[in-house]
């Protein structure tokens, strides 16, 4: 009777171990599957629909956003954002959610894949008005940089984020301050560096930034190109010299890496 109790005592044992092992197998392939995942992502994506913007650059915002959103990943982020016309003021156009997350993060279950799908082609449908050719004639300005500071918060409410800000514009502000157009009333020279010591810029530190729709092919355009590049190097986004382009035919890949 005691050796049958033995032998039922060891079977019991080696069933626990058993099961634990199971366990720690599931656990460390649920560690391994974590650690492959790309890190989280929130993209931004901004849109000028001011007059001087051609009816083709917004039709090419709308192609390449969408191709954007088809790389986006359960529990990443979007974001997007008309251009401000004036000043931080006005309300904001401001669309912002979440790619729904897998159900079970340890297994693929053709559920999470549909919901998935389902939610990007709800986005681009949704941000095809973000890019709408009509009704542009009442626009009374183009204040990118009030609109960056929008793009600062978004980038402190997720943080823990890989950031990337896609902004489909000619770069020209236009405000009563400031006229790029024409070269007519720029920044002065040490517009930027003055705004950042007394702390009226926004923090973008870690953003990775991508231009479409801007000239640089003109003297006009390399000096703003300047502008810009220095604006986004002093508040810590990343602005490389392929990402700032007129029409590419795809975004970059990697823009920062």
């Amino acid at each position: 009777m005691r050796g049958n109790l033995g032998i039922t005592l060891l079977a019991c044992g080696a069933c626990i171990l058993a099961i634990s092992g199971c366990r720690g197998a599931v656990a460390e392939d649920a560690e391994r599957r974590a650690a492959a995942a790309p890190p989280q992502e929130l993209v931004v994506f901004v849109y000028d629909r001011s007059t001087s913007i051609p009816d083709h650059t917004l039709s090419l915002a709308r192609e390449l956003t969408n191709g954007r959103i088809d790389q986006l990943h359960h529990g990443d982020r979007i974001a997007a954002l008309q251009v401000l016309q004036l000043s931080l003021a006005e309300p904001p156009q401001r669309w912002s959610q979440m790619v729904p997350e897998r159900e079970w993060e340890d297994q693929e279950i053709a559920r999470d894949s549909v919901q998935r799908a389902r939610f990007l082609r709800d986005a681009q449908d949704y941000l095809a008005s973000y890019s709408d050719t009509t009704g542009r004639s009442g626009i009374m300005g183009t204040d990118l940089l009030s609109t960056l500071h929008d793009v600062g918060e978004e980038l402190r409410a997720f943080s823990d984020h890989e950031s990337t800000l896609y902004i489909f514009s000619d770069m020209l502000q236009s405000t009563p301050a400031i006229e790029m157009e024409g070269l007519r009333r720029m920044p002065s020279e040490h517009w930027v560096k003055e705004r950042y010591a007394k702390g009226m810029l926004p923090d973008l530190e870690g953003l990775c930034v991508v231009v479409v729709g801007a000239r640089v092919d003109t003297n006009a355009g390399q000096r703003i190109k300047r502008f810009w590049t220095e604006y986004f190097d002093v508040t810590g986004a990343t602005l490389l010299e392929r990402s700032y382009t007129l029409r590419p035919v795809v975004l970059p890949d990697r823009p920062c890496g």
